[in-house]
């Protein structure tokens, strides 16, 4: 499916470089992101934030969100009066890649950044390699219940 003008080597493809031997520019389809978390059960989110961890400039992120927690209840007092903001959700799961193609993994326990030259769709498992030459496997699946709470 490799094409010489970079085009997309796979369907599964979501992150790529162009060119020979990948030394071109990264090449992303989200829209095809997008579609997968839907087609898994995951909440597909975009937003433009700065994350200081991966740069200095507000880069666009495009966000799968396996888990979801509730943030604490706040009472707000003034001029004798008070009200209680209701509990927020956030995200507690997720895969992050923003528009340089670096990623940010949260898992239920660690977390992980990472500079991504390929990123493979597999059922619900993403593939990838890194610049510095590492294959990591990622099953989602994972990522979505809580290890304490596992089911038989």
């Amino acid at each position: 499916m490799g094409g010489l003008f970079g085009s997309k080597p796979s369907d599964a493809h979501v992150v790529w470089r162009s060119g020979r031997d990948n030394d071109g520019k990264k090449r992303f389809d989200f829209e095809y992101l997008e579609l997968w978390a839907a087609h898994f059960g995951a909440d597909y989110e975009e937003w433009e934030r700065v994350d200081h961890a991966r740069g200095d400039e507000p880069r666009r992120q495009h966000v799968c969100v396996f888990a979801r927690t509730r943030g604490d209840q706040t009472a707000v007092s003034l001029g004798g009066e008070s009200w209680d903001m209701g509990a927020v959700e956030k995200p507690r799961t997720f895969v992050e890649i923003d528009e340089a193609g670096m990623l940010r993994l949260q898992g239920w326990t660690t977390e992980a950044t990472l500079d991504v030259d390929e990123l493979v769709v597999d059922g619900a498992t993403l593939k990838l390699r890194t610049a510095d030459g590492e294959t990591k496997s990622v099953d989602t699946r994972k990522l979505a219940t809580r290890p304490d709470r596992e089911t038989a």
